[in-house]
């Protein structure tokens, strides 16, 4: 009965696609406030169903986070920080009706590049601050599919462990440096999630 019943559940094909898009980012722990820094993410997909309107879903992902301060009436000065990042977002996806999702899922990451600018150009690399190799991040995001093949997704990602230890480490005020990102990406699938 347990042999017959196995061989008669649903199976679910492998599923691939690709997204890209643009992210808002900030850093917390630094003086810089707000969503400033535009940056861009790309990458791919695949995903297979777990049960009926589950699925798991793997990704391969490159993307540009950072901060940006620009000068304003009374402050000429002006900083921008870019870190390039390739991410192995893991996650798990509900879909609603076929067309509305929400996902939850971890990334592994690491840190491919970094650059620095002031308001006199590219700062010495000699004067960068230590950022960890390796990361680790949470996400939590929202979707809708168009079309059996086109959809959007609007995703908040938070850095779980602090990509830069905290300056002050007897303050307990400072924990480190902290990666806020939201991206909003537009996602082809070449072939529906279900049979």
């Amino acid at each position: 009965m347990t042999i017959a019943s196995y061989s008669q559940s649903p199976t679910y094909p492998l599923t691939f696609g690709l997204y890209g898009g643009i992210t808002a980012s900030q850093v917390n722990g630094d003086s810089y406030t707000g969503f400033n820094r535009i940056g861009m993410n790309t990458g791919g997909f695949m995903n297979q169903y777990i049960v009926s309107d589950i699925y798991w879903q793997a990704e391969l992902k490159y993307v540009i986070r950072g901060v940006y301060q620009g000068p304003g009436d009374y402050d000429p000065t002006l900083f921008r920080s870019t870190y390039h990042y390739l991410e192995l977002p893991l996650s798990t996806h509900y879909l609603y009706d076929d067309k509305f999702l929400v996902e939850m899922g971890i990334s592994p990451e690491v840190l491919l590049a970094t650059s620095y600018e002031d308001e006199n150009g590219k700062l010495n690399p000699s004067s960068y601050p230590e950022n960890r190799t390796f990361g680790m991040s949470v996400f939590i995001g929202f979707g809708y599919w168009f079309s059996p093949t086109m959809g959007v997704n609007l995703r908040y990602t938070n850095s779980a462990l602090p990509f830069r230890e905290p300056e002050e480490w007897n303050n307990p005020q400072y924990k480190g440096y902290f990666h806020n990102v939201v991206s909003l990406s537009l996602t082809y699938r070449f072939k529906r999630n279900k049979q």
